[in-house]
């Protein structure tokens, strides 16, 4: 079968098979990955809370990477030498790198996926419990939730895409797998990936203009 006949069965086969089809079949077959890489960030969250109990909390470091992320030249800034706005695109710019390198993670042995999954978890627990002792746990989960709610489904299917792919790849080389992607395959989680990006970039212009408001109605005399 010559290249354009195969472009056009392809081109049928896209037709055929409508969005909420190939999203429904991309998540029956990733949720198990899905789960595991939430079950990760949960055993995180366990981690950083022990820490905190331990006598031990992240806030610093957190703040070091923040005051990297922030460091803008002039032009940026702005006259007058203005902090820069922890707009939308601050938070997108932020999130995307460990949502990219979660799917590439399958290269490393899932190794890299793993890592990112838990040192999330680490973070949020550490710092939302320490946090949470001084301020009470209302006030953080105000502003952990209305963006969260987008963010870490996220980052968890861009994990189940990296795990699945390397199980594909496992599969293939124990020859239970004709082959390691198939275009169909690429399609639905092509649309998986997308649907996983667009609840980041929803997640990314909530905390920036959503979630300190829900937190300052609720909780005004913290702020």
């Amino acid at each position: 079968m010559n290249d354009g006949s195969r472009r056009a069965r392809f081109g049928a086969f896209v037709r055929e098979y409508t969005v909420r089809e190939a999203l429904t079949d991309a998540w029956d077959e990733h949720r198990r990955y899905v789960g595991f890489a939430t079950a990760l960030f949960l055993v995180g969250v366990i981690i950083g809370i022990a820490l905190v109990l331990a006598g031990y909390n992240l806030i610093e470091f957190m703040l070091e990477l923040l005051d990297e992320e922030l460091v803008v030249d002039e032009e940026m800034m702005g006259e007058g030498g203005q902090e820069i706005e922890l707009s939308a695109q601050f938070f997108v710019l932020q999130n995307t790198p460990p949502f990219v390198l979660s799917i590439l993670g399958a290269v490393t042995i899932g190794l890299l996926t793993v890592a990112i999954m838990v040192f999330n978890g680490v973070l949020v627990g550490n710092i939302a419990y320490a946090i949470g002792q001084e301020t009470g746990f209302g006030l953080i989960l105000a502003l952990l939730l209305p963006h969260g709610i987008f963010e870490l489904p996220a980052l968890f299917i861009a994990a189940g895409v990296g795990f699945r792919l390397l199980h594909r790849f496992v599969q293939r080389v124990r020859g239970t797998r004709e082959a390691f992607v198939t275009k169909p395959y690429l399609y639905r989680t092509g649309i998986l990936v997308l649907l996983g990006y667009c609840m980041l970039l929803l997640a990314a212009f909530i905390e920036a203009y959503v979630t300190i408001a829900v937190a300052e109605l609720l909780f005004p005399s913290e702020f």
